[in-house]
């Protein structure tokens, strides 16, 4: 009988951890349509509505702000110099050209 009990408590439990699982993984956020731009939504939920022309993001490593290819967020800084290139179908960051952006990488494809 105690075996019948704690088998089924452990089992709501497991079901309770995956349901709470789920939700969470739903509200990590997702890209959502700005006009032309595909912008990451960090507290919204629901499927991306587009996808960027390149995933990534600045961020800031100590006194450095770095372009993170494939990372998703808002930018935590932005760089005195580089600027965005566009090769081929794509949009990528170049830390050491300058002048005016060729492309913006949150361009919905």
């Amino acid at each position: 009988m105690t075996h019948r009990i704690v088998r089924g408590a452990l089992a709501v439990f497991v079901l309770v951890a995956a349901i709470g699982g789920a939700s969470a993984a739903g509200a990590a956020g997702r890209y959502k349509k700005e006009g032309r731009r595909c912008i990451w939504e960090e507290k919204d939920s629901g499927p991306n509505q587009c996808e960027p022309l390149t995933a990534g993001r600045f961020k800031k490593a100590g006194d450095k702000c770095e372009w993170a290819a494939g990372d998703n967020g808002p930018d935590q800084c932005r760089p005195a110099r580089g600027r965005f290139k566009k090769h081929g179908d794509t949009c990528e960051w170049s830390a050491t050209d300058s002048g005016p952006n060729q492309c913006d990488p949150h361009q919905a494809k």
